[in-house]
């Protein structure tokens, strides 16, 4: 059975991707938008649970009211947190928790933006967004040593391979690809050429991203 936080998390993926086709319809909104490479803060090797105990322990509560988190490959974040000074700071401390697919432990991934208490607009908007400042802070929030702060005997790894740094590039490659074959399949006779393009792009803010990606939506 899914506890109450679950229970918030399955909701927000049920639905928010809905409400973004929507919002994208109506004056060009998002409900979802992509986790960036340039977010990644570390890979614990310790379930969501334990690492949301670790956060919890920190003094970083639950975000549900951030857009849901997509990565280019598709995973969706199982967890948002966020971390303020006071309630009514002006900026926050957003944490995006994506679980890997094919082994154990998740990835962390931050950034830190206008509060959404504050400045529901401005957050909105994306303005003062900085990921390089949003992953300092957050590696020294939960790095102590060689185990996470608040949690001893759990390993991390802060991988800076080729093959991470490159991930989001070649996703994107790919995504581009495939809309140059969509534009040139709407221009030959039979073939069904309606297909969106998996990117959106936004003027002065960070691209978003269609949930069409993952396949789940």
């Amino acid at each position: 059975m899914l506890d109450s936080e679950d229970a918030v998390n399955a909701v927000r993926r049920s639905t928010l991707p809905q409400l973004h086709f929507l919002l994208r319809g109506t004056f060009g909104g998002y409900a979802i938008s992509h986790t960036t490479a340039d977010e990644y803060v570390l890979t614990a090797r310790c379930s969501e649970a334990t690492l949301e105990d670790v956060l919890e322990q920190l003094g970083f509560s639950r975000n549900p009211i951030a857009a849901l988190k997509v990565r280019m490959d598709g995973n969706t974040a199982e967890g948002s947190w966020v971390w303020r000074p006071s309630l009514l700071a002006d900026e926050q401390l957003h944490i995006v928790l994506h679980d890997l697919e094919n082994d154990p432990g998740v990835d962390v991934y931050a950034h830190w933006e206008c509060s959404w208490i504050r400045h529901p607009y401005r957050h909105y908007l994306a303005r003062g967004y900085d990921a390089e400042t949003g992953v300092a802070l957050a590696r020294h929030w939960l790095v102590d040593g060689d185990d996470l702060e608040y949690g001893p005997g759990i390993d991390y790894e802060i991988d800076n391979s080729l093959a991470r740094r490159l991930s989001e590039r070649l996703w994107l490659s790919y995504y581009r690809l495939e809309e140059s074959v969509t534009a040139i399949k709407s221009k030959l006779p039979f073939v069904d050429g309606d297909e969106q393009s998996p990117i959106i792009e936004r003027d002065d803010a960070r691209d978003s991203v269609s949930p069409t990606i993952t396949g789940k939506f």
